[in-house]
């Protein structure tokens, strides 16, 4: 085992014990390159070459396929090297639990929080299923899912998924064995004579919505129909588990896409919800009557105008805007979404209460992607709609974003770690608005889409030896993200972009000479950042001192900056 405290890999210092398991152990490292935390899986390594090698190629296929990948749910493996008779790869931090433990300790889990996570899986794997070559995860069960803090699924352990040629069902990438859990994997995944599609993943998905449901393993005693565990499941989520898990592949959803439309709207098929409907309807039929009878229409107006109110969209968020209330401001609000699918207002206004204390915190963050979650389809009707909303909670993420673990939650000011998790996080909502050319801001969500991935995808590329070439492009995304500060009254905005911008220009100073950035060039982007922070106007004790701590790294900053050209030689 490494020692904590220790140094592999001549950058990564092992800071703690995470796990450890019959052939591996897990750490958290930092990496002291780029100052960043990482989870380091440490493996044994077999004393027989051939097993060896079989090891070592089963790990490196594993990490050139999630290389491939950029979605905030699949964390990265970003190296991967041999030292000492170990192997170590290096992969992101995800803190949280894996949904088996959370069964083991917890027992059967709540029908809400079951049908969030599988719409969530639904997304992370129609995103492998719609990629060229295809991937086909094929290992879907609770311990490959880990739920983080703020309610978020990550899909984890890549180990046997395949990515394919759909036409032939052909392996390209990935093992081609027919490898599988018994009870989540479909039938048809462990038949050698037979021909699977992606759609073992929604059995899988399936079967382990069915296992978190009602703790009854697939593997020992197949599937029953929800309500002979619980009479008070949904029927319409019945249905739904009894669909996916369908022997015959063609009874299946078509897709996963398929699958969450389903989820979303299972309620809708529940004989108990109709029938609260109509005894509701009744009920009030029967009020407005005896009302209208007794003591006159007027009054009869009056009770039907109050029922209508329930119901109503501008009642909602009328409520949401007069209210002091928090909580009840931000559930108003979400009732009114529900109205109004395609309406992106009440995000809009959920959007503006989130960061009136300056903070996304992990419980606004899950309520606004659960609300989401219940009417993406409706919202991406409008296309500029919803690329306005994709940039604004991009943007909310980028600044506000707060739904951190432990290390580094509560600091004073945003770390370069907590800075480059808001980042990844803002990247799919900022593609969003980016792929959208009649939106206005299309060409500023692009800038951020950009920056976020060279900083979700450097690390690797450095570790490979494939990073030249890419810190120009990224010194040009840096100068019109300045311009966005410049001409912004946000401080949070100012103070953050000067962050970025003094951190990239320190850490990747060199690299930004290496690729061709001039040294003037680079001394006007610097002196720039600073000038901007010196001609902020501040309004908080807060921004007084982050002010401070931003100038206090002038003169450091300048002379890494100098530094980084000392063998300059060309002519400023």
């Amino acid at each position: 085992m490494a020692q904590l405290g220790s140094i592999v890999g001549k950058r990564y210092r092992i800071a703690t014990l995470i796990g450890a398991g019959g052939m591996s152990t897990v750490y958290l490292a930092i990496d002291q390159t780029l100052n960043k935390q990482w989870a380091i899986k440490e493996i044994r390594l077999l004393g027989d070459a051939q097993e060896r090698d079989v090891v070592m190629r089963s790990l490196t296929t594993e990490a050139n396929l999630i290389k491939k990948f950029d979605h905030p749910a699949i964390p990265r493996i970003v190296d991967l090297f041999e030292e000492s008779g170990r192997l170590y790869v290096v992969m992101d931090y995800v803190e949280g639990r894996t949904l088996a433990d959370i069964l083991k300790t917890e027992g059967v889990q709540s029908e809400q929080d079951v049908v969030n996570w599988g719409i969530q899986l639904c997304d992370i794997l129609e995103y492998l299923h719609q990629r060229s070559p295809q991937v086909i995860y094929r290992d879907v069960k609770p311990s490959n899912i880990m739920l983080t803090p703020s309610g978020n699924i990550k899909l984890i352990d890549f180990g046997i998924a395949r990515e394919v040629q759909t036409e032939h069902i052909q392996t390209t990438v990935g093992d081609s064995r027919r490898l599988g859990t018994v009870g989540f994997a479909a039938p048809e995944q462990l038949d050698y004579n037979a021909q699977y599609d992606e759609r073992v993943d929604i059995y899988s998905l399936g079967a382990t919505m069915y296992y978190l449901l009602t703790a009854s393993h697939p593997r020992n005693n197949g599937f029953s129909p929800l309500r002979q565990f619980n009479p008070e499941f949904s029927v319409g989520l019945e249905e739904i588990i009894l669909k996916a898990t369908a022997t015959d592949p063609d009874k299946r959803y078509e897709s996963q896409s398929h699958m969450a439309y389903a989820l979303r709207h299972y309620k809708e098929q529940d004989d108990a919800h109709q029938l609260a409907l109509k005894k509701t309807y009744r009920k009030f039929l029967t009020v407005v009557i005896a009302t209208a009878i007794t003591a006159g229409l007027s009054i009869a107006s009056f009770g039907i105008s109050a029922f209508v109110a329930n119901s109503d969209y501008n009642y909602w968020i009328s409520k949401g805007n007069q209210t002091t209330n928090q909580t009840v401001a931000a559930d108003a609000y979400v009732r009114a979404s529900r109205i109004r699918p395609s309406s992106i207002e009440p995000f809009e206004l959920l959007l503006k209460l989130y960061i009136s204390d300056q903070s996304l915190s992990s419980q606004e963050e899950h309520q606004l992607n659960t609300a989401i979650n219940e009417n993406s389809q409706k919202l991406k009707s409008n296309p500029v709609d919803w690329a306005q909303l994709s940039y604004d909670i991009g943007n909310t993420y980028w600044y506000y974003f707060d739904g951190f673990n432990d290390e580094y939650k509560g600091a004073r000011f945003v770390t370069e770690q907590a800075r480059s998790a808001r980042i990844r996080a803002a990247e799919p909502w900022m593609r969003n608005a980016a792929g959208i050319s009649e939106f206005d801001k299309h060409d500023l969500a692009e800038v951020y889409a950009d920056i976020a991935v060279f900083n979700s995808q450097i690390v690797p590329l450095i570790a490979q030896g494939t990073d030249s070439g890419k810190y120009k492009p990224y010194f040009a995304r840096l100068q019109k993200i300045l311009k966005i500060a410049q001409h912004s009254n946000n401080v949070v905005i100012k103070f953050d972009v000067a962050n970025l911008v003094i951190n990239a220009v320190t850490v990747y100073g060199r690299n930004f000479h290496a690729d061709g950035v001039k040294k003037d060039t680079m001394d006007e982007l610097t002196k720039a950042t600073f000038q901007l922070v010196e001609k902020t106007r501040t309004s908080t004790v807060t921004q007084d001192e982050q002010r401070k701590s931003i100038l206090d790294n002038k003169e450091t900053t300048l002379d890494l900056v100098n530094r980084a050209y000392t063998n300059e030689n060309e002519a400023q």
